[in-house]
Parts: C-alpha cells; structure tokens; sequence
C-alpha cells in the first residue's frame, strides 16, 4: 500500500468507516489466478469485488475512492454498471480523466521511469507465465508507460504474437470465460481501439451516483488542468470538481502552523493527513445524510397520503351521500429560493437516474 492509502484507510477508520482495500489482480501481491492481465478501463474485477462487500453489508452505504491511475477502473465502473452500480457515490483524487492522453504526455523523467519500474516489476512476476500468451519480451525492454501497454494489450506487437478480434481469443481463456468477456478476450486491433473500451469516461453519461473529483493545476504526473473536461462538470450533474492551484499528485497536505491552534499544538499525526482525505470522507457524509433525509422524507409523505385516503374513505361511508368533486392529492411543493433561506433542505431535491 502507498503512503497516500495507509493515510486514508487510518483517516476513513478514525471517523467510523469500514474500510476495504481493493488491489488489481496480480498487484500488490494479490495472486494470479488466470493468465490475464486487466485492462487500464477493465472494471469486471472491481465489480466482482463491490457485489462481494454489498452481499456482505446489504444494509450499508458503500462508497469509493480512487488516486491516481486508480480512477480510470473506479470511472469505468460507474459508467459500465450505470444505475446497477451498488455504490451511494465515489470520490476520485487527482484523477486520469482521459487515459489516452494521459499515456501519450511526456511526464517529468523521475517520475516516468518511476512508474515504468513499477509495472514493469510487477509484471515480471508472472514472466514466465505470460510469456507464451502476451509479448513479455516487448514490454520490459519498453520505454515509455505508452509502449509498456501497447506490448500488452495491442495486435501493434510483432506478427507471431498478433491476434485481431473475431479470431481465436488469448491463449489459455476457457469457452465460457472467452464468451464472458467478450471483446476483452482479444488483444485490441490498435492503440485507438484500445482506448475505444478503456476511456474512462467512455460511459460517463450512464453514471447515475455522484462523483467528487479533486484536481490541482500543479499535477506534474497528470497533462495541464487546461485539457480537463470542464464541459462534462458543467453539463452533468453527478460529477463535481474541485480545481486547486496547489495540491500536486495526490498530495493535499494540511499547512503545517507552529503555533497553537485554539489553545493546542497540533501533533505530527495532524500535519500528515490530507484534506483531500478530508474532504473525501466529509462528502460522503454530506451524501449520506442528504440521502437519509431524502427517503425519510418520501416515507412521511407516503404515509400522509395513505393516511389521507383512509380517512377519506371512512368519511365518504358514514356521510350521506352527495355529489362528490374529484379530490387530487398533491405532494406540496417546496418554496422557491426567492422566498425561503438557501439552506432549507426542502429546497434541494436529487433523484438518481436509471438507465440500465
């Protein structure tokens, strides 16, 4: 686990979070059941893991963050699984909001070979396992993040290893597994093709939970704040954004004050959290409570009008009978802002949309 996770998962426990850490298949440890690597927008296994942890909370709110590169499964999931999707809202912090891009930028040499050494030391792991289904060979000698996947995931690699879709799926993929799959049983035709079902906001117009994504324009791993999706921020209501000047990659660090801060003096522990952690978690509140307020708030109003109705009907049978006028039962609507303070929650009303 990185620094940044250790952080966050301490955090979530402080404030009363069940925390559960998801890793890819193959990483961190985890074992590799399959000879099968995930794609960068491959979200089945996260899924697989979100239906496990709903199975065994029913009754909990289930929320999400992502740092990083972790974003472009966390987004593919949301989009893929739209309304289906078990969680109640997702958080990113210094999210790849377009993965192409994000391989294609040249990012700063240290970091570059940093996290090339990385992929390549995971994947050296399983070198001998893989090396008859994927171009290992092609991929450790690589460069740059871009040519480590290309080797990976593309049919760009040398004639013996290319495989184009509508052949016979990757090596060692059983029938049934081939079928599950689907297009993700086959090596993609190209580098624009890959991207076609790894962008991870490929689906965006099919996420229905909202999602809080925490940027800063001094990001030097991710491309310029002047390539993010503003449009997306403006035209959908799910995905909310906040830009900071400073922040880095997943940094966010509290400003270190020497002084005393109403009357104590804060303590190595404090000046390491992250308030993007903060915010994060603080925003799941926020949602919960709304949410909780939200269907509290239908229940009373269900059970007026069925109140209402029964009342009507024993009244209509004891009175004597007349001409009755057609009685409508409207739910009231909230005031507008014009005429009541901004912070009635009566003026707020969400609705999750479902599309699949």
């Amino acid at each position: 686990m990185t620094p940044h996770l250790k952080l966050l998962s301490q955090e979530a426990m402080l404030q009363g979070f069940y925390v559960v850490v998801f890793h890819h298949r193959g990483t961190a440890g985890s074992p590799l059941s399959t000879a099968r690597l995930m794609e960068f927008g491959d979200p089945s296994d996260l899924e697989e893991a979100v239906a496990y942890v709903h199975s065994r909370r029913p009754s909990s709110m289930l929320f999400a963050v992502s740092e990083g590169s972790g974003s472009g499964v966390l987004l593919s999931y949301l989009g893929e699984c739209g309304s289906g999707s078990h969680l109640t809202a997702a958080a990113a912090i210094s999210p790849v909001l377009l993965g192409q891009l994000w391989f294609e930028t040249l990012m700063p040499p240290i970091y570059r070979w940093g996290a090339l050494f990385h992929r390549k030391q995971q994947l050296s792991r399983y070198e001998n396992s893989l090396k008859g289904i994927l171009d290992v060979d092609r991929a450790l000698s690589s460069s740059s993040l871009r040519e480590f996947e290309e080797a990976l995931f593309c049919t760009s690699a040398p004639p013996q290893q290319q495989q184009t879709h509508g052949s016979s799926p990757l090596k060692g993929l059983a029938p049934s597994l081939a079928w599950t799959l689907g297009e993700r049983a086959y090596l993609a035709k190209d580098w624009e093709g890959y991207w076609g079902r790894n962008e991870p906001l490929r689906d965006a117009d099919e996420v229905a939970v909202p999602v809080l994504c925490i940027c800063s324009r001094d990001d030097p791993i991710l491309p310029p704040a002047s390539t993010l999706p503003l449009p997306l921020f403006l035209s959908n209501p799910y995905f909310l954004l906040v830009l900071t000047d400073r922040g880095g990659h997943c940094g966010f660090t509290l400003e270190r004050r020497a002084e005393a801060d109403e009357g104590r003096t804060r303590t190595e522990e404090e000046d390491e959290k992250r308030w993007s952690h903060i915010l994060a978690l603080e925003y799941f509140r926020v949602v919960a409570d709304f949410l909780k307020y939200e269907e509290s708030d239908e229940t009373r109003w269900r059970r007026s009008l069925d109140g209402s109705q029964s009342v009507q009907r024993r009244t209509e049978t004891m009175a004597v009978p007349r001409r009755r006028r057609t009685n409508v039962m409207r739910r009231p609507k909230a005031q507008s802002s014009q005429h009541s303070g901004v912070d009635d929650p009566e003026n707020f009303t969400w609705k999750r949309s479902y599309t699949r």
